[in-house]
Order: structure tokens, then C-alpha cells, then sequence
């Protein structure tokens, strides 16, 4: 039964030929209702990517395949993107919608980008790289904030 939750788990997490490092104090699966639970001090890396939580909980499908990620309690990741830019972030509270690409950031949340003076800060931070959103929402006390370097056009 543990070699079929592992495989469940680790089938959960390999894309391509991406190495997926998981540590956890605790792991639960249960394959009946598609769920994989990481309880204290959760580390996930993949390729260069890395998260930090306290508890990350994952919904599969009937094959093993993940609909979304929930990551709790004081999150920190590093996102290295497509084109090499280096992404680091914080926020309470992570989800992640692996069916529609959505990232949303919840409590206390900021976003950098290294070598760079962009940052977004909020108390609230949805994300889509698959449609081009963002939608960043504060409060009266903390508002959204944006900073980013302004570049040159060309003019024709």
C-alpha cells in the first residue's frame, strides 16, 4: 500500500524530466479522494522553482494528474520563468489552478523580480500568464502598490 501512495505522489509531480524534491515532517495520500497533504516545514523544488509552507495540500484526478495546489502559513516560493527572470514571493496563502493557470496570492502578499525595481505588493494577487491578468486588490489601510522600471519604446 505505501509503494502505491508514493507512486500516487510522485506520479503527481513529474513533468517531462523535472526532478521533484518534496520534504515534509508528515505526507498523507488518499487515493479515493484524490488528495495529497504535506504537514510542517513543506520544501518542493522543482528545476530551479522552490516553495516554502507550513502545510500544502494537492487535489488530483482519477489519473493522478493535479487539478490545484493549496500552500498555507507563511508562504515563500522563487519562480524562475520561461524567459529566465527570477520571481520571488510571499503571501499567507497560495492556490494554484493547474486546470486554467491561475495563481492567486492571498494575505499580506508581494511578488519581486530580481535585478529589477518591480514589485507588487497586495492584499490579494490573482495571476494569469495564459491570458495576460493580473488583478491586485488592497485594503484601505494597505492599497495595491506596483513599482516597475519604465522601458524606451522604439518609434518607427
Amino acid at each position: 500500500m505505501i509503494f502505491r501512495i508514493l507512486f500516487i505522489f510522485i506520479g503527481v509531480f513529474l513533468y517531462a524530466d523535472d526532478t521533484l524534491e518534496v520534504k515534509a515532517l508528515h505526507l498523507k495520500a488518499d487515493e479515493n479522494k484524490g488528495i495529497i497533504e504535506l504537514d510542517e516545514n513543506v520544501e518542493i523544488k522543482r528545476g530551479k522553482d522552490e516553495l516554502y509552507a507550513s502545510k500544502v495540500i494537492i487535489n488530483i484526478d482519477k489519473n493522478r494528474m493535479p487539478i490545484n495546489y493549496s500552500a498555507y502559513g507563511g508562504v515563500d516560493f522563487v519562480v524562475v520563468t520561461k524567459d529566465n527572470r527570477i520571481l520571488q514571493g510571499k503571501a499567507n496563502e497560495v492556490y494554484y489552478n493547474a486546470l486554467n493557470g491561475e495563481y492567486k496570492l492571498v494575505g499580506d502578499s508581494r511578488v519581486t523580480e530580481d535585478g529589477t525595481t518591480n514589485v507588487v505588493t497586495g492584499e490579494e494577487i490573482i495571476v494569469n500568464n495564459d491570458i495576460g491578468y493580473v488583478n491586485i486588490t488592497g485594503t484601505s489601510k494597505k492599497p495595491a502598490k506596483v513599482i516597475f522600471t519604465l522601458e524606451e519604446g522604439k518609434t518607427k
